[in-house]
This record gives C-alpha cells, sequence and structure tokens, in this order.
C-alpha cells in the first residue's frame, strides 16, 4: 500500500512508518517535526525561520507540498487541524486531501483543543476533569468549543472513513455519541528494535524522573511536591530529577540511567513517553488503571496507577525505594508488556486490518 502520514505527536507516526515499512509497505510522513521534539519526517510543513518570515517560509513550503498529497491508498491525519486554520484554508486542504486519495482516516491522540468530542468528554464526564482543567488554561480559547471548531469537527467526522484513538481517553467520548465510524483502538506502536534494554540496576542511589512538558496537564506540581518530600525523607537513598522538552535523542539518551519514570497524573491510560520507558526497562509510574486494561484486553500490566493526591504519590514512589532490590524484575516487566502489547510491527498490522476494512467516506 502507498500511505501518508500526516502530522507527528511524540514519534507515533515515526513509529508507526517503521513498523509499516518492516510490513513491506510505501509510506511518507508529512509533519513539522512536532516542535521542538525535532522528529523528522519525509516531508517537513514546517519552517525553521521565526516570525512573518516563519509563516511566509511554511505557507511556501504548503504550497509546494499540497499538490503532491493525491493518489495515495491511506492518508492518515494526527490531528483534525494540521495546515493555517484562517480564511478556511485548513478545510479546503483537507477537503481536496479527501477527494484525492482512495482512504482517509483520523487518529485521536493528543490533540483535544482541536478535538470537540474528546474536549466534552474530558471535561463533563472523565474521572479526572482536571485534565480538562489543566488544558483549557493553557488554551483558554479552545478552539474545538467554538461554533466555527464544532461545525469542522462535525464535518470532518462525517467525511473521513474512520476514527483511530490511541487509548481509552480518546475512544470513550466517540463510543457516548454513537459515532458510527469508530474504529478499534490501536495501542502507541513503539520501535522495539531500535530501543535498547538493559537491566534496571540501582547504582548508589534509586533515580526518579519526571519529564517537564505541560506541566498542569501531566499533573507535574503535584508529581514535584511528592519529589521533594521523598528528598527530603530520603536524601542519601533517592535522586529526583525533573527536567524537559528536550529533542527525542537526547531524551532517550537521558533517562538511561535512571530507574523509574512517572509519566502523568491525569490519566488512567500510558503516553508515548511512557511507552519508551516501558521498552527501556524502567519502571513507569502513571496509568495502567482499569479501564486502560478493558481498553487493550489485557489482564494486567507493570504500570504503577497514581492518583491526583500528593500523598497517593509520595507513598508509590516511597514503596518503590523499598522495592528497589525488585527494579531487575519490575523492568523486565515493562518490556515483555511493551513487546506484546506496543511492539511496531504488530501495531502495524493493526491498523492496516483497520485501514483494509470496507469503510465508505460521504463526501
Amino acid at each position: 500500500m502507498k500511505i501518508l502520514l500526516l502530522g507527528e505527536f511524540s514519534a507515533l507516526h515515526k513509529n508507526l512508518k517503521e513498523g509499516l515499512v518492516a510490513l513491506g509497505h510505501d509510506v511518507t510522513i508529512a509533519s513539522d517535526g512536532d516542535g521542538w521534539k525535532g522528529i523528522k519526517g519525509d516531508v517537513f510543513l514546517g519552517s525553521s525561520k521565526s516570525g512573518v518570515l516563519g509563516k511566509i517560509d511554511k505557507a511556501i513550503n504548503l504550497i509546494k507540498v499540497i499538490p503532491v498529497f493525491k493518489d495515495y491508498d491511506v492518508v492518515q491525519f494526527m490531528a483534525p487541524v494540521l495546515f493555517p486554520n484562517v480564511l478556511g484554508i485548513n478545510r479546503f486542504i483537507v477537503k481536496n486531501i479527501i477527494k484525492k486519495n482512495k482512504k482517509v482516516f483520523l487518529v485521536a491522540a493528543g490533540a483535544t483543543p482541536q478535538n470537540s468530542v474528546i474536549a466534552d468528554f474530558c471535561e463533563k464526564q472523565f474521572k479526572y476533569p482536571q485534565w480538562y482543567q489543566e488544558i483549557k488554561k493553557v488554551n483558554p480559547t479552545m478552539w474545538s468549543q467554538t461554533e466555527k471548531g464544532r461545525k469542522y469537527n462535525r464535518w470532518m467526522l462525517d467525511n473521513i472513513h474512520g476514527l483511530i484513538p490511541i487509548m481509552y481517553e480518546y475512544a470513550q467520548g466517540y463510543r457516548d455519541i454513537g459515532y458510527k465510524k469508530l474504529c478499534p483502538t490501536i495501542p502507541i506502536p513503539m520501535n522495539i528494535d531500535k530501543i535498547h534494554y538493559q537491566d534496571n540496576v540501582v547504582q548508589n542511589k534509586l533515580v526518579i524522573f519526571h519529564g517537564l512538558n505541560n506541566e498542569g496537564v501531566k499533573g507535574t506540581p503535584l508529581i514535584r511536591k511528592a519529589m521533594a518530600r521523598l528528598q527530603e525523607n530520603y536524601p542519601d537513598d533517592v535522586e529526583c530529577v525533573i527536567d524537559g522538552k528536550m529533542p527525542l535523542e537526547t531524551y532517550l539518551t537521558f533517562i538511561r540511567r535512571v530507574n523509574v519514570v512517572i509519566d502523568q497524573v491525569y490519566s488512567v491510560s500510558v503516553g508515548v513517553n511512557g511507552v519508551y520507558s516501558l521498552a527501556m526497562g524502567k519502571a513507569v509510574v502513571g496509568g495502567g488503571e482499569a479501564e486502560f486494561l478493558k481498553e487493550y484486553g489485557v489482564t494486567s500490566s507493570p504500570l504503577i496507577a497514581i492518583q491526583p493526591s500528593v500523598d497517593d504519590i509520595y507513598h508509590k514512589l516511597e514503596n518503590l525505594l523499598k522495592r528497589q532490590d525488585e527494579m531487575i524484575d519490575i523492568g523486565r516487566a515493562s518490556r515483555h508488556f511493551a513487546e506484546a502489547v506496543h511492539d511496531y510491527k504488530k501495531v502495524a498490522q493493526q491498523y492496516l486490518d483497520v485501514w483494509q476494512a470496507d469503510n465508505k467516506v460521504l463526501l
């Protein structure tokens, strides 16, 4: 198959492409590199310049590449809005892509401010409403909740072949509204073959790390307080680190020396950084709740669930400190779970099964 993956989200499309290529398919990624993460694709949709020059440069890049986005067997969007969202430009481009390609899908992933259904679910139904509240602080205008945003989202959902969620948080809202083009939830793909596993050995201290990215949304203030208390109570036994906004390769190199990774607080699932950590054999804190297990059809996971409470986070970390002689076993369980659920070739085949199913477009 000839496949176009549009947009990027923490290397999800990068890992998916590698799985699809391994299965013999022709795949192109077009993206802006996911901002500061610097994740390289095949076609660059962004600009290295800033300000007005950057906007002009980005427009020129789009003019060059949009005409070649045609004749693909499958086009998959990472978000509802990937192109300039002024003067109807994004809708115009999306409409042309839908018309000039065989099938078009949308991944439900990290684009809550652009996705009305997910935003509504997070605000009104999700067990951790703090997630939506924190997203709202970062995006006070919340385009997906405006009338224009809602109208566009309805139009796109009507005219794509299907929507593929990556976890419970992105699937349940569509189930609630009875969206008939909702596809099975497909786990985050991870190229296991490229990620070096090593036993999770504790050296002089247990090293605990939390990646600094979307601080409020990830629950970082709660994590910071719990880590500070742990550091104060066990100064000779633990090293707590909060850092972030690193290029992907820098991030992966950094966490090699880490024993425990705290992913995020306001989630029942695990995000992309958490999956990287599982694959590397780390103890991963956050996610793995009952909804996550049911969504993926598994009975257990090595993930250590936490509640949005400083005390709960503290006690879960303290327990890991007391179990540091078990870190190698915990790390091996993490790797095995990543191999079983998130292996890039297994996940790529799940996407192929969905794309090749009998679905019809309305446009």
